[in-house]
């Protein structure tokens, strides 16, 4: 920028605006480069058909035209080159300056990750919580423990133990069942033999008082 342009407040050109400009530039020499080229082309045709008329000093005039738009156009072609080179110098010191800046920000980052996960904290942080846990453990065995008993309290719950040991004992003893119906069938029965046998005897007895 000049001083011109700095004193009357013109304000300089972001980067956007200044590829495009080369972009823009770039553009009209290449339309510029193949004109010169269209040209040279035409007018080597026209030394050529010179030449077939046998019009030799044309030829050499369309020829030297010719030339000049060779060199025209190879000089164009190298202002379109350095602009190109330029350009992607540009767009490449970008790139390198946007890549910077996420690297700045990635490493800030990675910087406060890492003081989130510090291992010596991490490590102190899982002493300290095994030891709660520890702590918690203890205290819950002293919650669930009973009470300890008096003498006279423990000595009449073990006669207690005793006495159900005893019945449990009792309670695994069969008592023998009496078969009532069966002592009862054979009552009826021996009745019913000493019956036949008193009636025997009367039989017998019968015929000895007839003699």
């Amino acid at each position: 920028m000049s001083i011109k342009d700095i004193l009357f407040g013109k304000r300089p050109k972001n980067k956007d605006e200044i590829v495009a400009q080369l972009r823009t530039s770039i553009n009209r020499l290449t339309l510029r480069s193949r004109n010169y080229e269209r040209k040279a082309i035409e007018e080597r045709n026209k030394a050529k058909q010179y030449l077939k008329m046998g019009n030799k000093g044309m030829a050499t005039f369309a020829l030297r035209k010719f030339r000049r738009y060779q060199n025209f156009l190879g000089k164009y072609t190298a202002f379109i080159e350095n602009l190109e080179t330029r350009l992607i110098a540009i767009e490449e010191a970008h790139d390198v300056s946007e890549l910077k800046e996420a690297f700045e920000l990635a490493g800030a980052e990675l910087e406060n990750a890492r003081k989130l996960v510090n291992s010596e904290q991490i490590l102190e942080m899982m002493i300290k919580q095994e030891e709660a846990m520890h702590e918690i453990s203890r205290s819950s065995e002293i919650l669930a423990t009973p009470s300890e008993m008096g003498v006279e309290e423990a000595g009449d719950i073990e006669s207690e133990l005793n006495r159900l040991e005893a019945e449990i004992a009792l309670e695994g003893i069969e008592e023998p069942k009496v078969p009532q119906g069966d002592i009862i069938t054979e009552k009826s029965s021996l009745a019913s033999e000493l019956e036949d046998l008193k009636r025997e005897l009367e039989s017998s007895k019968k015929p000895k008082e007839k003699e």
